[in-house]
């Protein structure tokens, strides 16, 4: 009971122990950036077990924003391994923590050397009531995926040698978080951003469906973290979604809180396919682009005044699945 109610309020560990004889997965997604944001990548480590044992392994999953390609290179489940009581994970010779990624990917496609060091992470804060940004969504052991902000924004210092080309991303951004449960949604819009002329401004949204019990329910979390301030527009916050719209090449979001109106629109990008878990597989029908643009509003509503305007560059982008369910206007 204790290491569970650990892990409730430590999103960032693995979750995965004593989960063997039924599916599931867990994967971290980190994205890293240089300077100048001509180099941009995702790297998704992870884990997935089916009940009968047949699929179960771990992988590393790569995304490369300069070439439009992505990987999925598969590892044996024993290659896996990870602490108990922190966030420390290992493939075979690649760690990931909130404090490092270390990379030794030597695959038939691609070959990725290097260690980057993150620096004043900032996570969607833990409360007592509300453990992350699932808010009390999180305490329920029946959620069929689970999501964890692990950095809205963070420093990089560090190179990757990749298929012989050096890379400094020092002076670069980064962004972490995390997926785990039994399966992703039948359909979601995903959008993240840390990159606008306020470097420290990031952007995350999820909208998804959500099963419940028998039933499904469009749920949402959205982040927008601004000065070290976090605005948050969630289903358990009581939040409202005013427009969710796809206009021609641009998805237009509105969402509004108590407080905040919070106006988004975003490039429509065909992505990269991705793998991701459905019941009983990993299949590759994820599309995810690394290079679309978000233009935000956050606007106070009783003083009628604009919080912060501005566009984030080389976002991530996924808009997946039986849309109908979760778009009002498609």
């Amino acid at each position: 009971m204790l290491k569970s109610i650990k892990k409730i309020y430590n999103p960032q560990l693995y979750h995965g122990h004593n989960k063997d004889n039924q599916n599931f997965f867990e994967g971290w997604y980190f994205k890293i950036a240089d300077k100048k944001l001509e180099n941009v990548y995702a790297f998704i480590p992870g884990v997935f077990k089916d009940k009968a044992g047949h699929n179960t392994h771990s992988f590393i999953q790569v995304m490369e924003g300069p070439a439009n390609k992505s990987h999925f290179i598969k590892y044996d489940f024993n290659q896996f391994k990870a602490a108990k009581h922190r966030f420390d994970i290992k493939i075979v010779n690649n760690k990931f923590s909130l404090k490092e990624m270390n990379l030794d990917i030597n695959s038939e496609n691609i070959k990725i050397q290097g260690n980057l060091n993150f620096k004043n992470i900032k996570p969607w804060p833990v409360s007592v009531l509300s453990p992350g940004a699932m808010g009390w969504y999180g305490f329920l052991p029946f959620m069929e995926c689970n999501h964890g902000v692990l950095s809205f924004n963070h420093e990089i210092k560090g190179q990757l040698n990749i298929n012989s080309q050096t890379i400094d991303f020092t002076g670069g951004r980064g962004y972490i978080e995390k997926d785990w449960g039994k399966s992703f949604p039948s359909a979601w819009l995903w959008l993240q951003t840390n990159h606008f002329n306020d470097p420290t401004s990031s952007l995350m949204v999820s909208i998804a469906t959500i099963p419940w019990l028998s039933r499904e329910f469009r749920g949402f979390i959205i982040g927008f973290y601004h000065q070290d301030e976090l605005y948050k527009f969630t289903t358990y916050n009581n939040s409202i979604i005013n427009q969710f719209e796809k206009k021609d090449d641009k998805i237009l979001v509105e969402v509004e809180n108590s407080n905040f109106i919070l106006k988004i629109a975003a490039d429509y990008e065909k992505g990269l396919l991705l793998k991701g878990p459905f019941r009983s597989n990993m299949v590759k029908n994820v599309e995810e682009s690394l290079n679309a643009s978000i233009e935000i509003k956050l606007i106070n509503k009783f003083e009628n005044s604009i919080i912060y305007q501005g566009m984030g560059q080389k976002a991530g982008f996924e808009l997946n699945g039986n849309l109908d369910e979760i778009i009002d206007n498609y």
